[in-house]
């Protein structure tokens, strides 16, 4: 599968929307997504540093650039767009709100499993396992959602992960750091967090629940990468309505 950014820029369009993906991930994670998208509004549907390359390609990147990525992203379409919408999952939401403190430019956010405490469940690590040895089952719903998401090429030498560990501690302080300025938040934002999330904590809305601009909702029946049928159709509901909400 390809991992590739959608770029589509209109010369008369004065809102632009931003996807950002998680870590490991890929901007295939919003495909569905991009067809209820107003056709006056431009897309950007960003892929992040060191992602739909190899495994040492990912080891090679950083926080850093990701969030100088986004930030030169943010600035670009400031320059030929009155708003900008920023629709991120897991890490993605963590740069989301970053860029929504820092730019006045974007509007509204639409985050889905952000990752203010994390809870590393069994399953994570098993559905992990079954995406590298590429042992799954047809009826596996969540490992295929999760080897669907994933955005780094295949590579059997566990000795090449080893550069993965800077980018994971990486994460882990930006989650902290995130915590601390959640308040400073004035951007009008809805959240969706899975109830059966293998990574993200519960502990999580705690944090959200501290800035009245977070609108939480759940995802029932729904993992990190898995989405229940019933919570799938609710989730690209609430992006329509989301989407024309001034």
């Amino acid at each position: 599968m390809e991992h590739k950014e959608y770029i589509n820029i209109r010369n008369d369009s004065t809102t632009a929307i931003l996807f950002i993906h998680g870590i490991v991930g890929t901007p295939n994670h919003f495909n569905e997504f991009i067809p209820l998208i107003p056709k006056s509004f431009s897309v950007y549907n960003l892929l992040l540093d060191g992602h739909g390359k190899g495994v040492k390609d990912f080891s090679k990147t950083s926080m850093k650039k990701w969030e100088t990525q986004v930030a030169s992203v943010v600035e670009e379409l400031s320059v030929t767009h009155e708003k900008i919408y920023i629709v991120a999952h897991s890490l993605g939401t963590l740069l989301a709100i970053e860029q929504a403190i820092k730019s006045r430019t974007v509007y509204k956010l639409f985050l889905i499993a952000v990752p203010l405490s994390l809870s590393l469940k069994p399953k994570m690590a098993i559905n992990s396992l079954k995406v590298y040895f590429d042992k799954i089952s047809p009826n596996d719903r969540e490992a295929l959602a999760a080897k669907k998401s994933y955005g780094i090429g295949e590579d059997k030498n566990l000795f090449n992960y080893i550069g993965w560990i800077p980018r994971f501690l990486e994460l882990f302080a930006k989650i902290r750091q995130t915590r601390k300025v959640i308040n400073n938040l004035n951007t009008p934002c809805w959240v969706y967090q899975s109830e059966k999330d293998e990574m993200v904590s519960k502990k999580s809305e705690k944090y959200l629940k501290q800035n009245s601009c977070f609108t939480i909702n759940s995802l029932e029946y729904s993992g990190h990468y898995y989405y229940d049928e019933a919570d799938w159709n609710f989730l690209l509901t609430e992006f329509i309505k989301w989407l024309m909400k001034n």
